[in-house]
């Protein structure tokens, strides 16, 4: 059994093999039961195929701390992977195979609305797949925008609207509990990827982009209860991820895309078998 730190999930999971083991973790066969509050930590059981596992993960702010354990066919522990790295990673890997899929393939700018710990990763995704020549920053804290986009070679922008405006794709990553931009500012064709609202009384896009868009979630059961963005508007999806992966559904003239992610046992559980698995063949981790 492996234990990787925070830097050797990063080492052992570039964000293009993050993107791939999500095509895993909607594509295979799983079972996601409602995260659970306990205490001040999360649990997030799931499986995946025959691979089980649990994440749990504190929810104190400010202060990252967990695990994901994953377990084989048997029953045995795979590894242990640093919890809060791996959610960063597969939160945004997430919307980046979303990203391909629904973008325009000549999208070129990015708004980034939301400076917090996903951010980053959250652009690295979208770079991952699409030529971005720009992104825009935008944080309610002037500072901590300037800090991301300093660090990203991005651009502070002071109105979320104007990043809006002029950007292809708009990534939200956020604990907004009300809309960020609004509707009139969002370009005809633009793809929103929304990771910051997690609950029914939280929500970063505004109504009239929701009802407009072709909506993709990656859980139907998990949106039902937990999409605010959703839920604020009474919007059933248009897909699933599983079914946009497959190409069973397909966007067809809506003016925009959205994929409204709240997270899955699934995504961890992909994304840490490929991460343990690249740390053995790379001769990273400690063997427990």
């Amino acid at each position: 059994m492996r234990y990787l730190n925070p830097d050797e999930v990063r080492a052992a999971l570039p964000m293009s093999d993050a993107i791939d083991s999500m095509a895993h973790a909607f594509g295979g066969d799983r079972e996601a039961p409602n995260r659970m509050l306990l205490g001040v930590s999360l649990f997030m059981p799931g499986r995946l195929d025959s691979y089980t596992g649990v994440k749990v993960v504190s929810s104190v702010p400010g202060d990252p701390a967990g695990v994901v354990a994953v377990f084989d066919e048997s029953g045995h522990p795979l590894g242990l992977v640093d919890g809060p790295t791996l959610s960063a990673i597969r939160t945004a890997a997430a919307p980046g195979l979303a990203t391909d899929k629904m973008a325009p393939s000549d999208a070129g700018v990015m708004a980034m609305l939301g400076a917090g710990a996903m951010a980053a990763d959250q652009v690295a995704a979208v770079r991952a797949v699409r030529q971005i020549r720009e992104v825009l920053v935008w944080s309610r804290t002037e500072e901590s925008a300037r800090v991301l986009a300093d660090s990203i070679g991005g651009e502070v922008v002071i109105d979320a609207d104007e990043a809006v405006a002029r950007a292809d794709v708009v990534s939200t990553a956020t604990p907004s509990r009300c809309p960020l931009f609004e509707a009139s500012s969002l370009r005809l064709g633009a793809h929103v990827n929304a990771v910051g609202a997690f609950t029914p009384e939280m929500a970063e896009i505004p109504a009239g982009v929701v009802e407009e868009a072709f909506v993709v979630v990656d859980d139907r059961e998990a949106a039902a209860v937990e999409a605010g963005d959703l839920l604020r508007v009474g919007r059933q999806p248009d897909a699933d991820m599983a079914e946009l992966i497959s190409g069973q559904m397909v966007p067809s003239d809506e003016p925009f895309t959205l994929f409204k992610s709240v997270g899955i046992a699934a995504q961890d559980i992909a994304a840490a078998v490929r991460a343990l698995s690249n740390a053995e063949e790379q001769g990273l981790g400690t063997v427990l």
